[in-house]
Parts: structure tokens; sequence; C-alpha cells
């Protein structure tokens, strides 16, 4: 199976339809015989004729081998052959022939073959063809006008032969793109990990023979420094570089250790220069004189002139790298690779560099970088300090919980006692938190710690443990989980990071503290775009999630979960996924938002992130579930509710009744709402370290306004007034508003409506903003301000039928009629590529059989499921097929 290459096996194809000669040149490794396989396979099966043939470097010196390769299987099996043909064969005697003889005889031959089907000639390489056979079949590609036949062969770039391809086409093949590179891994080493694919994937440079013979793709495991070659890509790059001078050599090992090699960090003096002429010659490397790099021509001979060397060699070449950078990172790079036994001053300048690397984004090799410094510190401290630090970015960031905890057992081992570490009990808070969502266990073991140290830690230290505390204390949601974090954070007196003061006002008690931190927040989010590291960018995306302002992070957080696509920051990428995904929801996007659960589900089971699954099975969909009629919402609801009783989780609680709570009001259950609603927060409170109470505030009123508890109504748009949480954004001013004009006097109750509707950016909000139009239309309607009530309600349903929510567009269908407006029955909505799975499914197809046919996953074939069952109006597979037919 080729990858990335589509294009160019149509060209190639284009020449084997229509006739003609096509070169395809390329790069040692690049995939021309792979190429070359796949057209004449595809040749075969449309009924050509297939010759083949391959230059072979011990026949290069054997007249007419090529030719007897070729075209001996044919004259054998009774082909016509001119006698001159069947002399350079060795099938006659006579004198021998001339090239231009043979070319006809071979022409005449094609022709002949061609009266009973098209006929292909493959050669590949060309440049190890025999001399006799090149020069005859670089006179027939030139001759194929008319006949039925065509001839393409390969040859490598930069080497010459016999073959004359003047006047034929040529195909260049460039290495395969990120996408096509990735593909072939996850093809080839299904079980590689992202993080051993990013690291293939960057050696390789997308040549494809390197893709699928590195070891480190064989072993998931790539080596710290360069990857080894095997012994075939070592047959295929290291030979012109086995020949060269020492001297050579020796410059070469320096450019292919350094990296971006700086001409004088290579040489480091003028008189060296002259030794890398031979290589220069050889077209290995090449100089750029503008800005005095050189650079291997290709990214396989750098791993070959590194597999050639010896340890020693390698120690030498990178001490004299290290003694000549004058990039931190690069200067401790370098000393790390040439240093072997534990060196506190070696590894003090790699954890600086570590930093350095971290602050720039790339989490992968800080991480690397950190455990680097931790394998060269002689400090017992340092050494723990070092290997907590790595496993705490490894499962807060990268999604490595399984290398991370093997961190974390290391460095407690080497602490006397792991109590008394802050770093290690960060970590093993992490892994915990991460692993197995329980809250309690890890809130103790940091708390502990905490009390005991917090007094003395440094800032930088303190600061980070804090951050993974406040996270397990909003997951608890309960005010007695919180004392802890605020008497430690104390500690940092002005020390404290703008972030944190965010994220502990934002995200943990956005109701008392939101409206005079929002302001900072904004401040934070216009830094957004110059920030890289990508715990940076997700913390100020999570403070954003209750002040509605993911939109401003949207950009960045997009950049993370690609870093996390392509093997970086992965467990970054699952939170930057559910914020994310929460932001389509609220916005109307719902298509979009079970894309990403969908991607972030199956990413966050694939690393065992338990607390990343159960909000992307239990919430995310089942809100939409639940807007959208589905009947299996609630019973998803209550096993929610039950995984979060068994954990401490009361914020996953409140997922849970948020659920229930819209599940009932598309019903028309107002009581049931109400009660689901006050499970979160009683009406007239906005509970502590509940910021979910935020998110059904005008759900809670007008369920309390349907069933007549006018004062607990009142009491709950008075609490949400007090807040202030109209300044937060324009959706919680939608909330308020509305549900202030719900509990409104007859005489005012119009004009709120109208201010709620006009806020700024109300239409951000298209399923809460139809929601107040409901309400609004339900109120004129018993006005009798008929046709404002029907304008009302008629943008209110429309918006429903757009999102697929069908019990309130049946609502909204039921106050037009009682209007005196005839409204039609609301539309399917099902998505061309829903309406297809869906047709697929009804024939008995599976989920994966589906995918196979779509080019989909199995669990995106069951996200889309999902949602076409509410919107047919039916609830499992087995209906659908009567579903369809009533669409038709």
């Amino acid at each position: 199976m080729l990858f990335g290459r589509d294009d160019e096996l149509r060209t190639v194809l284009t020449t084997v339809r229509a006739g003609g000669s096509l070169l395809v040149a390329g790069e040692p490794g690049i995939g021309k015989s792979a190429l070359l396989d796949a057209a004449a396979e595809r040749a075969h099966g449309e009924a050509h004729a297939v010759l083949r043939a391959a230059g072979v470097e011990f026949e290069a010196g054997i007249s007419f081998a090529g030719l007897n390769q070729l075209l001996m299987p044919v004259v054998r099996d009774g082909a016509a052959a001119e006698p001159a043909l069947r002399v350079a064969l060795g099938l006659a005697e006579g004198a021998a022939p001339s090239f231009l003889a043979l070319a006809n005889a071979i022409l005449a031959l094609l022709g002949e073959l061609g009266r009973a089907a098209p006929v292909l000639v493959v050669v590949d390489d060309f440049p190890w063809l025999d001399r006799s056979s090149a020069i005859v079949l670089g006179m027939v590609a030139r001759r194929l006008s008319g006949l039925p036949a065509a001839l393409i062969g390969g040859q490598r770039t930069g080497e010459a032969g016999f073959f004359e391809h003047g006047g034929m086409a040529r195909l260049m093949l460039d290495p395969l793109d990120d996408r096509a590179g990735d593909e072939l891994l996850r093809d080839r080493f299904p079980a590689l990990s992202p993080r051993a694919r990013r690291r293939v994937l960057g050696e390789a440079q997308g040549n494809p023979l390197a893709l699928t013979e590195l070891p480190g793709a064989r072993s998931g495991t790539p080596a710290p420094a360069a990857l080894p070659m095997s012994r075939k890509l070592q047959e295929v790059f290291a030979a012109r570089i086995d020949a060269l001078p020492t001297a050579s050599r020796d410059l070469l090992l320096m450019a292919a250790l350094s990296g971006p090699a700086d001409l004088r960090a290579v040489a480091g003096s003028a008189d060296n220069l002259a030794s890398l002429d031979p290589a220069l010659r050889e077209g290995i490397v090449a100089l750029d004189h503008r800005s005095g790099r050189v650079g291997f021509r290709h990214p396989l001979s750098r791993l070959a002139v590194v597999g050639l060397s010896t340890p020693g060699e390698r120690h030498r070449a990178h001490r004299a790298l290290a003694d000549r950078a004058s990039d931190p990172v690069r200067r401790a790079f370098h000393l790390a690779e040439s240093t072997v036994e534990p060196d506190e001053a070696v590894a003090g300048a790699v954890e600086r560099a570590a930093h350095i690397v971290l602050a720039r984004g790339d989490a992968v090799a800080g991480v690397e970088t950190l455990t680097r410094a931790a394998e060269l510190s002689a400090d017992r401290d340092a050494r723990l300090r070092r290997l907590a630090e790595a496993a705490t970015i490894g499962a807060e960031v990268l999604g490595e919980l399984g290398n991370a905890e093997e961190l974390v057992e290391i460095a407690g081992r080497s602490a006397g006692d792991p109590s008394g570490s802050l770093q290690l009990s960060t970590a093993a808070a992490s892994v915990l938190f991460n692993r197995d969502s329980v809250v309690d266990t890890p809130h103790r073991l940091l708390t502990l710690t905490l009390r005991a140290q917090a007094a003395r830690a440094d800032p930088e230290t303190l600061s980070e443990a804090l951050q993974l505390l406040l996270v397990v204390c909003y997951f608890g949601g309960r005010a007695e989980l919180w004392p802890p974090f605020h008497e430690a954070m104390a500690h940092l007196g002005e020390s404290v990071p703008v972030s944190l003061v965010v994220l502990r006002a934002m995200h943990g008690d956005p109701a008392r503290l939101g409206a005079d931190t929002v302001r900072l927040l904004e401040d934070e989010l216009r830094r957004l775009p110059a920030m890289e590291n990508p715990a940076d960018i997700i913390r100020l995306g999570v403070a954003s999630v209750f002040a509605d302002r993911i939109g401003d992070c949207r950009q960045a957080l997009l950049r993370v979960v690609e870093d996390g696509r392509k093997g970086g920051a992965a467990a970054a990428a699952i939170n930057a996924i559910v914020s994310l995904s929460v932001d389509a929801w609220k916005h109307g996007r719902w298509g979009e938002a079970e894309r990403l659960v969908a991607e972030g589900q199956e990413l966050a089971a694939g690393l065992g992130y338990l607390r990343y699954v159960w909000c992307f099975e239990g919430y995310v969909l089942n809100l939409i579930g639940a807007a959208r009629g589905d009947e299996r919402a609630g019973p998803a609801a209550e096993e929610l509710d039950q995984w979060a009783r068994s954990r401490g989780a009361l914020v996953v609680r409140a997922m849970a009744f948020e659920i229930h709570c819209l599940a009932a009001l598309g019903r028309g259950d107002f009581d049931a709402a109400f009660r689901a609603a006050t499970e979160i927060s009683p009406a007239g409170v906005l509970r502590p370290y509940m910021p979910h109470a935020l998110w059904v505030i005008f759900d809670l009123v007008e369920s309390a306004t349907r069933t007549g508890r006018d004062e607990q109504a009142r009491a709950h748009v008075a609490a949400a007034r007090e807040a202030r949480l109209d300044q937060l954004s324009s959706r919680l001013a939608l909330a308020v508003h509305g549900a202030q004009a719900l509990v409104a006097d007859d005489k005012d109750r119009v004009r709120l409506f109208e201010r709620a509707l006009a806020g700024p950016d109300a239409d951000q909000w298209p399923f809460l903003l139809a929601r107040v139009r409901l309400c609004y239309g339900e109120t004129l309607r018993r006005r009798r301000q008929v046709a404002e009530a029907r304008r009302q309600l008629a943008a209110a349903q429309e918006v429903f039928e757009t999102l697929g929510a069908r019990p309130w567009a049946r609502r909204a269908g039921n106050e037009l009629r009682a209007a005196g407006v005839a409204a039609p029955e609301p539309r399917s909505g099902l998505t061309a590529q829903e309406r297809e799975i869906a047709q697929l499914a009804a024939t008995g197809m599976t989920n994966r059989e589906i995918g196979e046919r779509l080019a989909l996953s199995p669990r995106t074939v069951a996200a889309h499921l999902y949602r076409v069952y509410p919107k047919l109006g039916i609830t499992s597979r087995a209906a659908l097929r009567d579903a369809l037919s009533a669409l038709r």
C-alpha cells in the first residue's frame, strides 16, 4: 500500500495507459521501486503484458544482462524475435548486432506483443544496468510513439549511468509529507507510541525506507541522541562515507551531531575547512555560503555518519561542540552527551536548558532533558527534584502516565522520606488523579506535604503544587477541600503567579471572585498569542471556561491539539479538546463538539486518562443528547452520577444533574428540572466552589416560575445580580437578563426580554438565545401580542430545528399553533454524512465495517449514530430502516 503518492501514481498510470516513456527519479529510499511496483500491479490488473528488469551491481559488467532479464521470459514463451535480438540474448550465433538494430528489434517485438495486449516495460535502477542494455533501452524509450507500449524506469538522483534519458518525461519524487509519513508508521507499526512516532518522523525526514527501517520505529524506544541505522540502511548510505579520509569523517561527525551545523562550530578553525572538501565533492554535504551552514543532502547520510563512529569519537565531538556553542540549550545537550559519570555541574546546566525548552513549548524535549539531568545528578535531592518535575510534566502535559509512574517510583526509591518532598508528592498526586480520577487521596497527599513544606518551598515548586491542588479541589466541588489551598497560597505572597490568581477565581469560585478578576483574565488573554508552553496555554483555557472566553483561546488551544496529534503534548491536547468541545456546545456548533469528543475520547482512553474519559463519554455528548431528546441521556447521567459518587467528585455529579435538568425541561417536566437544578445549587444561593451553578441559572429560574416557586426564582435572580454575573460574559448576561424577565412584573417583562435579546453578542449562544425567545414568545402570546409572539416563536423553532433539538422544536411548534400558525413538523436535520452512515447501518453493517468503507474510526461512526437516533426519533439501530424510509 502506497501512502502519500496518489498524484504520482496517477502520473505514472497516465503514461502506462497512453504510451510513451517516463523516468521516475529520487533520492535513495524515497519509494521509486514501490511506485514502479504499484504501477506494474495496476497495469497487470488492467490486462497489460508487463516486462520487468532491474539493474544489479554485480551484473553491470555483463553485456546485455539487462535485456536478457527483461526479454528472455517472453522470447522463451515463443514470442517472435528478430535474429539480432536472438543473438544478443544468446539464443543464436551470428555477428554482434548494432545497438540501433537491437533497438529496432525490440520495438518490433513490443509491437507484436501489443497486438494481444498493451505492453508495459518496467526497469528499475537504470545506473546499474550494463552498458549495452542501457544504451539500447535509451534508444527504445525515445521511439515508442505509435506503439501500444510504455516504458517506465527508476533512477537515483545524482547517479550517472549509460542510460540516456534525454527527451524522456521525468517525475521527481519528493519526501512524504508529515501526514503521509504518519499514516505509513501507523500502518506498519500500530503499537508505536506518539512520542516515538514523532521522533522517527523527525529523523526520517519523509524518506519511506527510513520510516520503515529505523530501529526506533521497530522498538518504539529511539536512542537519546540519534537513531541507529539498520543494516539495510547502512548498505544504502554508508559506503561513500566509509571511503572518506579520517579528517573528513571527523568534520562530518561534528556536523552530524550539531543539528543546524554552523561551519565555524564544526570546523573550529579555517585550517580545518579543507578537510570538508572530499565530502562536498561526493555530494554528501552542501555548503550554504550565505548563512555559513553546512547541511547533509540526505538526512540518512547524517545517521550513517553517526552510525560509523565509535563511542569515544562521539564523546570527543560532543565535548568540542559544547566548547564552541553559544546557545545554552545546545551547549547543555552536547555536555550531556559527552558526559558518562554523574556530574552535578553538567546536570545543573542540563536542567536549566530543560526549562528553556519547556518555555519554548516543546514539552517532549523538556521532559527528555529533565530526565537526562536527573541521570547526571550527583546530588540526591537534586536528582529527586528533577525526576519529580519530569514525572509531573509527563502526566499533566505529555500524556505519558506509565512513564510518569515509573519516574515517581525511581524518585521514591531515591528519597529517604518520600512524603518530605513537595516535588515528589506533586508528581505522585498527578499520576493518581489523572489515572484513577479519585479526589481525596491526591488531595490528602498534597495537603499533608504542603503543611510541612509550603513555608520553605521555592515559589516555582509551590506554584506547581498549587496548580494541581486547585484542579483537584475543583473536581471535588466541596468547600471543605479549599482551606489548605488558601493557606498554602498565602505563603507565595507577592510571588503568586497571575495565572494562579486567575485560575483560583474563574475556575474555583467565579460567582464570588469572577467579576473582580475578569479584567485580569482579559489581560492574560491578550498575552496568549505569544505563549508557547502548552501548560500555560491550557491553564488559561481552563480559566476561561466559566467566563465564556474559550473563543479568545481557540487558536492557541488548536495549536496544542495539533501538537498532541503529532506526538507532542498529548495530555495537554486532551485538556484543550475538553475546553473546545464545551465551547462548541455552548456556541451551538454541536457537530464540531461531537467530532472533538470522538477524538478526545479515543486519545484519553488510549493513554489511560480516566478523568478525561468521563467528561467525553458522560458529559458533553449527553448534554447534546438531552437537548435533542435522546432517551439514553437520562440513564447515562445516572451512570455518571454513580461514578462521581464513588470518587468524591461533586462537580461531576453537578454535570449529571445538568443533563437531567436539560432533559426534563425539553420534555416539559419542570418539577424534575427544578429538583435537578437545585441539586447543583439551592435556589437563591450560588454554592461556593461550584462554578457549574453558573450554567443552570436560566434553567433553575424557568423551572421555578413554571412550578409556582416564584419567590425562589426571584431569590436566584437576585443572587446572580449580586454576584454581577452579567459582567462576566455575554452568555451569562443573556441568561441573567432572561431570568430577570421571567420573574419581573407584567409591566416590565417585555422591556426586560427585549434587553436580554439585544445584549451584545447574544447571537453567539444560539440554543440559549432560542430558549429565551421561546419564553418571550409565550409571554407575548398570553398578552395577545400575537404577531410579535409568532416572530419570536418562529425564530426559536428555526434554531431548534437546525440544532436537531426536537423536543424544543416541538415546544415552539405547540406555541405557534396556539398563536394560530400551522407549524410544520420539525425536519430530521440529518447531514449528508449522517444520512450515509445511517443508511449503511440500516443494512446491517457494523461500526467497524462502516468505518472501513468511509475511512472513519469506529468511535466516530458511533458518535454519528448517537446523534442520528434522536434526530429520527428512534432509540435503536433496529428502527433505522423504517425511520429512513419515512423520510423519503
